[in-house]
This record gives structure tokens, C-alpha cells and sequence, in this order.
């Protein structure tokens, strides 16, 4: 039964908002997460960070839930500019020196069963979040529809972690005050059995696109390829074929995808608006997605996604509990944390 009052709510079982309810569970003694997704869905996307990530993960206690998923570690790339071409090693800073990719239909489930675990956390998947209750301008609790039938609970702390398209962010009066308008477009595939090496990625720059080809799980690897909407309109050709068409013709990764086989269709997405929205109100947090998106184009999504729970984390830990954490000034905190990423990635999309 979910009738009755929760400490926490959480709008989405993916990334931000599995690991904000994994961090928050030491401060509640009910959460339950609202995740509309289906367990079987293909999703095209895949999750990709470097020591900044494993740093993130590590700090929310989430690392060795990562690693469990068994996609290898990278130490290097060979990077590819035009028609020069560099082999890189990544510098071993220490034991988190390395890069990973793992496909989001390995991840997600993943740490939503670590948040599962921790034994105060209720999952409902599918299900859907159908109205926020507002009283005197603070969120006071939720209809959740579930198996065809609407249940009306309260909570002290509804979370939104549920992506860049967020109706449930309106509804609580989180307008965005920051938006900067892609051009690119996101396409991949995974693939198995390529006669590649698996402790190193491949990057490709070329004239307005960014072919990325890195290992994610055993004998499987993901191809990624990011087009500027102006070279899709001048080839006047669906971003699908072009993705094979460009993949197959790469000197690197276009003999070793003949060789071996792809696993999944080409899914993708594009003109994906970069956003920044209010990440706290009245009853109500934003996390990942729904608060602060950045175009994939620069595979900064994921650490995004992990400092905002960290910092919802943080301050609820210093209140001792979710009901009486004080969520003024935490977007403020965020666009702080998260300003180079956002230079860095803006500069891609709509340099100056």
C-alpha cells in the first residue's frame, strides 16, 4: 500500500533521481520513487564520465554499484583531428584515473536496485506522477497513478528528477531563466564482438561532427555520433542512414563494425535545449535533468546529474532529516558547482 505520508518523493527512477534517493535514505524513514519507464524499453543512451565522475560516484557511495555493472575501464584513447590522429594515455593520478561507458539499460536498473536496497525505499515502475497539490504555494503532496488506479498521498519533500521535458517543474513554478538552443543532433547503436581494444575509447572531430566509439560491457561497445543540424540539412538524408553512412566510412571504427555486429537500432534525439531551472522551492527540489541540462554533445550529463544530488544530499545531512532541511540557496550552489561545465558545453553548442 502507498496510501498515507512520506518523508520523500521522487519523480523518476533514473540516474539523478535513483542515487538522490539512495543518498537521501540514511535522513528518512519512507521514501518512495515514481518512475514511469518500463523495465524492458530500449533507451539510446549511454552513460559516460571520467575521475571527475568517479570522484562524483564515490562521494555518494555509489561507486562500487557502478563497477558492478562490468563495463571495463579506459586508459587512453586514440584521438582523431581532421587527419591527424593521436594516441593518448591517461595520466594515473591516482586509482580513479580512468574512463567508463555503460549503457543506461545496464546503469539505471542498476542503482535503482541499490536504492531498493537500503530497505525504507519503495519503487513503483511503471507509474506516473498525475498532479502536485499546492497549498499556499508549497508542495503538499501527490497523486500517483499505479496498475490503473489514482492514490493520493502527502510527503514532506517531493524531488523532481524526472528529465529535461519536466511538466511536473512547471507545475511547482520552476520556469527556466537560462535556455541556449542546440544544433546537434545525438545518434548511437551498440554493438557486439569488434575486433577493438578494450581499455581504450576512440574520438573522431571532424567538420561539424563527433564520432565516439567506446567499450561498455562485455565484448559490447557503443558508437556514437553527434551531427550539426546544418550538415544533416545539406545532406538532406535521415540522421539514421547518415550515422551508418559516416560510421562505416570511419578509417577507425568502420572495419571493425563490418566485422562484427550491431545489437540494437540507431536511436537518438536532436535540438536538445540546454536549461537551467530553480533547483528548490517550497516542498520541492529539482535534480539532473529537470533542473540543469546540458547538451550530450560534451558527455557531462551524468556528473551533472550526480553534484545536484550531492548537494540536496549535503544539506539535508546537515538538518539531520529530509522534513527539516532548508532548501534556500541551493541553486545558487548548483550553478556554482556546475559553471565550467556549463562554459565548456555552451561554447560547443552556440560559441560566441
Amino acid at each position: 500500500m502507498i496510501a498515507g505520508h512520506w518523508d520523500l518523493v521522487v519523480a523518476g527512477g533514473r540516474i539523478a533521481g535513483a542515487a538522490t534517493a539512495w543518498a537521501l535514505a540514511p535522513y528518512a524513514e519512507k521514501i518512495l520513487v515514481v518512475d514511469a519507464s518500463r523495465p524492458t524499453a530500449f533507451w539510446p543512451q549511454q552513460s559516460t564520465w571520467d575521475r571527475t565522475g568517479n570522484l562524483a560516484w564515490a562521494e555518494l557511495g555509489l561507486l562500487d554499484t557502478v563497477l558492478a555493472c562490468g563495463a571495463p575501464r579506459t586508459y587512453g584513447d586514440t584521438y582523431r583531428v581532421g587527419d591527424e590522429v593521436v594516441e593518448r594515455v591517461y595520466p594515473l593520478e591516482d586509482e580513479y584515473s580512468y574512463r567508463m561507458s555503460v549503457s543506461r539499460e545496464v546503469l539505471d536498473p542498476a542503482l535503482l536496485a541499490a536504492a531498493r536496497g537500503r530497505g525504507n525505499v519503495t519503487v513503483l515502475r511503471p507509474a506516473q506522477l498525475r498532479d502536485i497539490a499546492l497549498d499556499a504555494g508549497g508542495v503538499r503532496g501527490v497523486t500517483v497513478r499505479h496498475a490503473g488506479v489514482d492514490r493520493e498521498i502527502t510527503c514532506d519533500l517531493l524531488v523532481l528528477a524526472d528529465g529535461r521535458l519536466s511538466r511536473n517543474a512547471e507545475r511547482v513554478g520552476a520556469t527556466a531563466y537560462r535556455v541556449v538552443d542546440s544544433p546537434w543532433f545525438a545518434l548511437l547503436a551498440y554493438y557486439e564482438n569488434l575486433p577493438l581494444p578494450t581499455d581504450r575509447s576512440y574520438f573522431s572531430l571532424q567538420d561539424r561532427s563527433v564520432l565516439i566509439s567506446t567499450p561498455c560491457g562485455d565484448k559490447q561497445w557503443c558508437v556514437a555520433l553527434d551531427l550539426h543540424q546544418s550538415l544533416i540539412d545539406e545532406a538532406g538524408e535521415h540522421p539514421a542512414r547518415m550515422y551508418d553512412r559516416m560510421v562505416r566510412a570511419d578509417q577507425h571504427v568502420g572495419p571493425a563494425v563490418v566485422a562484427g555486429r550491431r545489437a540494437t537500432s540507431v536511436g537518438g534525439a536532436g535540438r536538445m535545449r540546454m536549461l537551467r531551472r530553480p533547483m528548490s522551492g517550497p516542498g520541492w527540489c529539482l535534480v539532473g535533468d529537470a533542473g540543469y541540462h546540458l547538451d550530450p554533445v560534451t558527455a557531462q550529463g551524468t556528473r551533472a546529474a550526480l553534484v545536484t544530488a550531492r548537494i540536496l544530499r549535503d544539506r539535508v545531512a546537515a538538518a539531520g532529516r529530509v522534513g527539516a532541511a532548508d532548501l534556500t540557496g541551493l541553486t545558487e550552489e548548483r550553478d556554482a558547482a556546475l559553471e565550467d561545465d556549463w562554459a565548456y558545453t555552451e561554447q560547443i553548442v552556440a560559441p560566441g
